[in-house]
């Protein structure tokens, strides 16, 4: 995006408060009109019932735009007219072969015409090049059910992902032709220690993610369906298919640009944070701890609204509707709301089967960079997930600490490694 559009939107809002523009305000019940336009519907709609106060922090467009790196965008935009889409789906294709692209790296399409019909597919595909620009890594994170309560369940696991395509480093020996591969290892409560999933995407535009789930106490491995994704996650408010707000293949959603607009997108840290070398491959990224409301003594609101830790700073969306393809797919259709210019997702907004909407997420970020500002990465920190119609929600991610691993092991996400657990 014009780096004009950012400071524009925080001239229009902040005046209004009193407040200058380069000041932090808050949004509470007292002045939910000043974002009438800056949420979805069903979010505004507990900041009015004082269910939610967010901080609001303005940001620079210039040091925003810095969280990727120099050598990212300079990829960008030589990208321009190298990529094309396939005529029958949502699949990325280059415009001299017509075919699958084996390795890309930077945004496929660096400028969007919102009058184009095929808009929202760029953008998704935009979308999945910056996800994957930090090439591998992971943490240890817990899932948490809360009610009015406070937190009733609480599972704790780790995660391992790493990426063929859109790595800074440039493509890497590929023979099985894969886009991404991941490993999740559960570790508590104890009936569940050791239960692991495997998932291996392939890169082409028409086969299925294929996945595998261990269960220690059979010693059986057992393939899965795709459309799992759309299952919550152990009976709570959270899907798999919330992980950095959408998990799947590209390819499975027919994508469509509903306009553009402001959002407050909510963020660990407005910046980049600095990577701290563990290896030669591997770079530790420290991050803030989060609190929330039920956690806090005195706080107020929703009890799974976040009190510390997270901020909301505002920035201009592309609004996007994705309609699955994958008739056991629990979700008729799914609005995202994507950073126009980072291209990430902060909010989603879902409807069931029956077209009902029911349920959205809020998918906080956060940033990290090397000092020479050659290698950047977007990590997916936390995600809110709040069921509307029972007033429960779920989170997932809340770790303090994760890894960028740029040259995993090769036998680290095969089957051997599922059975082996987490050592």
């Amino acid at each position: 995006m014009k780096t004009s559009i950012a400071f524009l939107l925080v001239m229009l809002v902040l005046p209004s408060l009193g407040a200058a523009e380069n000041e932090a305000w808050v949004l509470s019940a007292n002045n939910w009109q000043q974002a009438e336009e800056l949420l979805p519907a069903p979010v505004l709609d507990r900041v009015k019932r004082g269910d939610y106060v967010f901080k609001i922090v303005p940001v620079d467009p210039e040091k925003f735009r810095a969280n990727y790196s120099r050598r990212f965008w300079e990829a960008s935009a030589a990208n321009e007219g190298k990529y094309d889409l396939a005529p029958h789906l949502c699949g990325l294709a280059d415009s001299s072969t017509g075919k699958m692209p084996a390795f890309f790296f930077g945004y496929p399409f660096p400028h969007i015409d919102p009058s184009d019909p095929r808009a929202g597919c760029k953008i998704a595909w935009n979308f999945t090049a910056a996800s994957m620009q930090g090439e591998g890594g992971g943490a240890t994170f817990t899932i948490s059910s809360i009610d009015r309560d406070g937190e009733h369940r609480r599972l704790k696991l780790s995660m391992e992902m790493m990426a063929y395509l859109g790595r800074h480093g440039g493509p890497i020996d590929n023979p099985e032709n894969m886009r991404g591969k991941g490993i999740v290892f559960l570790h508590e409560p104890t009936d569940l220690a050791d239960v692991s999933f495997l998932a291996h995407q392939k890169n082409d535009w028409e086969s299925q993610d294929l996945l595998w789930g261990y269960l220690p106490r059979t010693r059986r491995v057992r393939r899965l369906n795709s459309a799992t994704r759309s299952d919550p996650v152990a009976g709570m408010d959270l899907y798999p298919d919330d992980g950095n707000c959408y998990a799947g293949k590209v390819e499975y959603m027919k994508w469509t640009l509903r306009g553009r607009g402001k959002i407050l997108a909510p963020v660990m840290g407005a910046y980049a944070f600095p990577m701290r070398p563990l290896t030669e491959t591997r770079f530790a990224v420290d991050i803030p701890t989060t609190r929330a409301a039920y956690e806090t003594p005195g706080a107020k609101g929703a009890p799974w609204q976040i009190v510390d830790g997270v901020v909301y700073v505002p920035r201009e969306a592309w609004i996007v509707e994705a309609e699955s393809t994958d008739p056991q797919y629990n979700f008729t259709r799914v609005v995202f709301y994507f950073d126009a210019e980072m291209y990430q997702i902060h909010w989603k907004l879902v409807y069931n089967r029956a077209g009902e909407y029911f349920y959205n997420a809020a998918c906080s970020h956060h940033w990290a960079k090397s000092a020479d500002d050659t290698y950047s990465a977007v990590a997916n920190d936390l995600v809110i997930g709040v069921n509307d119609k029972t007033n429960t929600a779920a989170f997932g991610g809340r770790f303090t600490t994760h890894f960028l691993e740029r040259s995993f092991a090769r036998d680290r996400f095969t089957l051997p490694a599922l059975t082996r657990g987490a050592d």
